[in-house]
C-alpha cells in the first residue's frame, strides 16, 4: 500500500525534526485557541462555546507538511471546517494574523468558527462552512483559471489549487459531481487531501470504503496515492516477520484499531497477538520495542508522518492527472482523547492541557508566544513567511466587444432556463 510513495526519490530538505517543532507548536496554539474560549475567556451566560480540537489535532501534521514543506506563494487551499484553529494558528506564527485575536475565537468580530474569506481576518483563500462544497471549490476555480490564461485574462500564476477534506465531506454527492467532471481530467494543478480519521460526530465507522473511493477517483482520471503507514511501521514491516503486525493491523476493524490507541501498552501486548495466525511470533516480534516504543510505533500512521507525506506530496507533482492523497490520520492525534469515540466536540480541561504542555515542549507563561528570536525555528518562519508571500498581481478587465443583441428572434413562449441556454450558446461562438 504505502509502495505507492516509497519509489519516490528526494532531495536534501528540510530536517523532520525542524518540521516537528513547528509542527509540535502549531498543535499547541490550535488546542489553545479553542479551551481559552471556552474556559478563560468571560463568558456570563456559560454556554459553551465550542471549537473542534479533536478535529484539529487530525490535520495538524497535514497542515504542517503542506505550508512549511511543500506550498507556494502561487498555491491557493481550501482548509476543511473544523481546521479552523490550525489554520489560524499558522497564519500567526507566520505573522500573517495579529496576536489579539488569538483569543477571540467565535467571538463577535472575532476568529470564526470555519475559515471565511469575508470575515476572518487572515487570509482565507475559499470559505469552507459549507459541507462539501468547500472541497470543490478550489477544482472550479483551477478550471476558471484555466479558461482565463488560455484567452489572455488571468494573471498566468502556475500554483497548485488544494483541498483538505474530511473523510465524512465524501458522503456528499456535489463531491462526486465534482470529481466526475470532464474538464477536470487533466487538471494537475488540483490536489485533494483526504482526513482519513475514521470517525464522525458520535461514533468510529464501522467500515470505511477507501478501496471502493479509490476505484471511482481512479475511474474519473485522478492519481492515487495512500499515506498509510508512517515510517517506523514501515521500517518495522521489513523486518523478519514484520508482515505479521502488518496483517495484525490491516485485519483489525475501525473500533478495534481505535480502542487499541486508548490502553496500556502491557494490554496492547496481549491484544496483537490474537490478529495473528502466528500469535508466539509475534509476540517474540514486539519484545523488540519497550512500552514506550512500542507506543509510538502502533500510533505512526502516514497522515502523521512528515516524512511519509513529503513523498506523498512530492509524487503528486508527477503526474499530470488531478491527484488525492488519502492519509491515515487520529482524530484527536497526541491527546487524551484520541481514539474516544465521543471526542468530536470535546474539549481539554485544564489539566489536561498542562499535560499537553508539558508533552510538546511549551514553555511556561509561552501561552501565546511563539519561539524564540534566534532559534532556528524563528529564522525558519521568517524565510516560510517570505517563500510565502502573495504576489499581488493587478489584471486589468478584458476589453471585449460585447453585443448587445445576437439578431435572434424567439417565437411563441419559451422557459428563461431555455432563453439563458441560447444566449449562453451564442455568446461562446460570439466571443470564440
Amino acid at each position: 500500500m504505502a509502495s505507492d510513495i516509497d519509489s519516490v526519490k528526494t532531495e536534501p530538505q528540510l530536517s523532520i525534526e525542524l518540521l516537528e517543532s513547528v509542527q509540535d507548536r502549531v498543535l499547541w496554539l490550535a488546542m489553545q485557541l479553542v479551551h481559552h474560549a471556552n474556559n478563560i475567556r468571560k463568558n456570563p451566560d456559560g454556554t459553551k462555546v465550542g471549537g473542534h480540537q479533536a478535529s484539529s489535532a487530525s490535520i495538524v501534521t497535514l497542515m504542517t507538511s503542506l505550508y512549511f514543506d511543500f506550498m507556494n506563494n502561487q498555491d491557493r487551499i481550501s482548509v476543511k471546517p473544523h481546521g479552523s484553529p490550525v489554520f489560524h494558528a499558522i497564519q500567526y506564527l507566520l505573522g500573517n494574523l495579529d496576536s489579539s485575536y488569538l483569543t477571540e475565537l467565535r467571538a463577535y468580530h472575532g476568529l470564526q468558527a470555519y475559515p471565511s474569506r469575508t470575515k476572518d481576518p487572515d487570509l482565507v483563500d475559499f470559505s469552507t462552512g459549507s459541507v462539501g462544497l468547500g472541497p470543490v471549490a478550489p477544482n472550479f476555480a483551477s478550471i476558471v483559471r484555466s479558461y482565463n490564461n488560455s484567452h489572455n485574462h488571468g494573471d498566468n500564476l502556475k500554483g497548485r489549487y488544494i483541498s483538505i477534506v474530511g473523510d465524512a465531506e465524501l458522503d456528499e454527492g456535489s463531491v462526486w459531481e465534482a470529481i466526475a467532471e470532464p474538464a477536470m481530467q487533466d487538471a494537475s494543478d488540483i490536489l485533494w487531501v483526504v482526513d482519513l480519521n475514521r470517525q464522525s460526530l458520535d461514533r468510529i465507522i464501522p467500515g470505511i470504503r477507501v478501496g471502493a473511493w479509490r476505484d471511482m477517483f481512479v475511474a474519473n482520471g485522478w492519481h492515487v496515492v495512500e499515506a498509510k503507514y508512517g515510517a517506523l511501521l514501515e521500517d518495522a514491516f521489513r523486518l523478519p516477520n514484520g508482515e505479521m503486525l502488518r496483517e495484525a493491523i490491516d485485519r483489525m476493524s475501525n473500533q478495534v484499531y481505535q480502542r487499541l490507541l486508548r490502553v496500556n501498552s502491557e494490554e496492547l501486548r496481549s491484544w496483537l497477538p490474537a490478529y495473528t495466525a502466528y500469535p508466539e511470533e509475534m509476540k517474540k516480534f514486539i519484545s523488540g520495542w519497550n512500552d514506550e516504543e512500542l507506543s509510538r510505533l502502533f500510533h505512526n500512521l502516514g497522515g502523521h508522518d512528515l516524512s511519509t507525506l513529503r513523498k506523498a506530496f512530492q509524487e503528486t507533482d508527477k503526474t499530470d492527472e488531478p491527484s488525492v492523497v488519502f492519509a491515515y490520520t487520529l482524530k484527536g492525534y497526541r491527546l487524551p482523547s484520541v481514539g474516544d469515540p465521543q471526542n468530536h466536540s470535546v474539549t481539554l480541561s485544564d489539566s489536561q492541557m498542562e499535560e499537553l504542555r508539558e508533552n510538546l515542549n511549551i514553555e511556561p507563561g509561552n501561552t501565546w508566544g511563539g519561539f524564540d528570536s534566534q532559534s532556528e525555528e524563528s529564522q525558519f518562519l521568517k524565510s516560510t513567511s517570505e517563500k510565502l508571500r502573495r504576489i499581488d498581481v493587478v489584471t486589468p478587465p478584458p476589453k471585449e466587444n460585447i453585443p448587445w443583441d445576437f439578431g435572434r428572434r424567439y417565437s411563441g413562449y419559451m422557459s428563461t432556463q431555455q432563453i439563458f441556454g441560447l444566449v449562453l450558446t451564442d455568446m461562446s461562438r460570439s466571443l470564440g
